[in-house]
Order: structure tokens, then sequence, then C-alpha cells
């Protein structure tokens, strides 16, 4: 008799709160990097008119119009609004491919949400620190490995 070994990483309940880990975390990059500078259009606009190259400095603001143009850069394409959209993506790529994400990312995600949180509470630090626990929760609960005996060959899933 031959056997078939199927093996599933995550049990469903623990996949359905890594992958809403993961669009949390995509909806948090897109608002950070897409909506955020929507909000100021006309700074946006005047940086694009006066030239792309250098339009943003680390240099202390002087004016109200360069404090203006640098905050609007940090909360959007300096924010961390493209990483965390990009961890997102791959939260839920990996749980669509049936793939672990271990639960160490998620532990990272929520230490650096939690300093977040305590440094500035009124933030939406607060949606990190879900995301994290979602991912630590999703690997914590996935359950061992189960063999499924069947058929001829190995087949893991």
């Amino acid at each position: 008799m031959n056997l078939t070994e199927q093996r599933t990483s995550a049990e469903p309940g623990s996949v359905r709160a890594t992958r809403t880990a993961g669009w949390i975390a995509v909806v948090f990059g897109v608002v950070h990097t897409v909506l955020a500078p929507l909000q100021a259009g006309d700074t946006w606009s005047q940086a694009v008119s006066d030239g792309w190259w250098n339009t943003f400095t680390l240099e202390k603001a002087i004016t109200p119009a360069q404090l203006e143009r640098s905050e609007s850069f940090w909360i959007s394409l300096g924010s961390f609004g493209v990483p965390v959209l990009i961890l997102g993506c791959y939260v839920v790529w990996s749980t669509r491919q049936r793939h672990r994400v271990p639960a160490w990312i998620g532990w990272i995600v929520l230490a650096w949400a939690l300093i977040m949180a305590t440094a500035v509470p009124v933030s939406p630090a607060w949606v990190l620190i879900v995301c994290g626990g979602l991912i630590v929760f999703g690997d914590r609960h996935s359950g061992p490995d189960r063999v499924v005996a069947s058929g001829e060959g190995a087949t893991f899933q």
C-alpha cells in the first residue's frame, strides 16, 4: 500500500487571522502612501511645480510653507506606509500560497507598534498592534502539521 502525505501548515481560523493582519497592513499602507497626499493636494502640486529633485529636504523648516511641505512628505512617502504595505502584501500572498507566516514577524510588528502607541497614543499605531497580534495568533494556533494517508507517493500541501 502506498501512502500520500498531505501536510497543512495551518487551520482555517489561524489562516483567516493571519490574512486579516495582512489586509489590515495593506489598508494602513495605502492610506499612508496614497490617501494622505490627497489631503495635502496643494502642497504636493506646489512641490511638483517647483521641480521634484530635492523638493523635500531634511533641513529644519523655517517658514510655515516649508513645515507643511516637510509634514506632507513624512506622513506619506517618507512614512512607514510603503514598508507596511509591502509586509501586508507578503502576508496576504503567503496565506494564499498556504505558507506559514512566522510568529516572530508578528512579535516585531507588535513591539514596534507598542513603542509607537505609547509615544503617540492618539495615532494609528493601535491598528499595527492588532496586525502584529493577529500574525502571532495565526502562527501560535496553526497547530501541528497533519498527515493524511491515501494514494501513491508523497504530496505536501
